[in-house]
């Protein structure tokens, strides 16, 4: 229990944090670098987030990547950082390299992923790309990996010698990263947010929707039942199919990870209760961070 809500405070502050810094510093600060004003801000306390923004004249499609990059760019400028200027073995310091490579997953992960299917921060990617959106996506999902690899190969070990089993800590790993998933997966539900379920819409998935009310106008079936218009969903989602690279790449990074996670293993690692001054440190963190989103998304709703 103490390694599980160790993993837990961590995953929230290094989740939170990782959201303030992509959408206010990395989009909104980028929107105020490039002459522009930040008009709204949506956080959401345990998933993602979104801000809109205005100019006062049209900008050029630099400018609107560089802003759509610049939550991804903070958080890879970050997690390098960590990785590379934290130093010692102690327990702690290996948690925060870990967290710095885990930044940098997630950032090219999102990138990746977004520049091959259209979603989220990849939408104007993928189509200022074009078919070079392919071999982008794959060298950002190859850093994903090594990266994935390499926080496993610091982290694990250390970890697994905190505890008199190795079983134990799959079990935390499991039940903190099952609580934060689950936190986030929720409020995504109950909040029912349609900017946010438009911009992680994948654009195959847009491509689908357009198709389907043009099939319905020009079959004037505007009132077509729930049957047909299921059945034609399925007909043009064959038509659209894709190649699904976020499953692949997510198989990829887990088979790194556990990769690294062996290797780290491999390395004898003496037993190392986790104190509690570790466990405090990591939960005023979270505390500090969750409390920070909480507050500025009341007060910029």
């Amino acid at each position: 229990m103490r390694l599980t809500g160790l993993l837990l405070a961590i995953a929230l502050a290094t989740s939170r944090f990782g959201l303030l810094g992509h959408e206010l510093v990395g989009h909104g600060g980028t929107v105020v670098l490039v002459g522009g004003r930040v008009t709204d801000v949506q956080l959401f306390w345990f998933a993602g987030g979104w801000i809109r923004y205005q100019f006062a004249s049209p900008v050029g499609t630099a400018a609107r990547l560089a802003i759509a990059m610049g939550g991804v760019a903070i958080e890879a400028v970050c997690g390098a950082a960590l990785w590379t200027l934290v130093r010692g073995d102690t327990l702690g310091k290996r948690l925060l390299r870990a967290i710095g490579a885990t930044f940098v997953v997630h950032a090219t992960w999102y990138f990746a992923t977004g520049a091959w299917h259209g979603y989220g921060d990849g939408q104007l990617l993928y189509r200022e790309l074009g078919s070079a959106r392919f071999p982008v996506a794959i060298a950002a999902g190859t850093i994903t990996c090594v990266c994935g690899f390499f926080a496993a190969r610091q982290i694990v070990g250390p970890l697994v010698a905190t505890t008199s089993r190795r079983w134990m800590f799959v079990i935390a790993a499991l039940l903190a990263g099952g609580i934060d998933a689950g936190l986030a997966v929720g409020e995504v539900e109950l909040r029912q947010d349609t900017t946010y379920a438009d911009v992680m819409q994948p654009e195959r998935e847009r491509v689908v929707d357009r198709d389907l009310e043009r099939w319905a106008v020009y079959e004037r079936k505007g009132n077509a039942t729930e049957e047909q218009r299921a059945a034609e969903r399925a007909r043009l989602e064959k038509v659209h199919h894709t190649f699904p690279f976020a499953w692949v790449l997510a198989a990829c990074a887990v088979i790194a990870i556990l990769a690294g996670a062996w290797r780290s293993l491999a390395r004898a690692t003496e037993r190392s209760p986790i104190t509690n001054g570790l466990i405090a440190r990591a939960t005023i963190c979270a505390v500090i961070a969750i409390t920070a989103v909480v507050t500025i998304d009341l007060i910029t709703r």
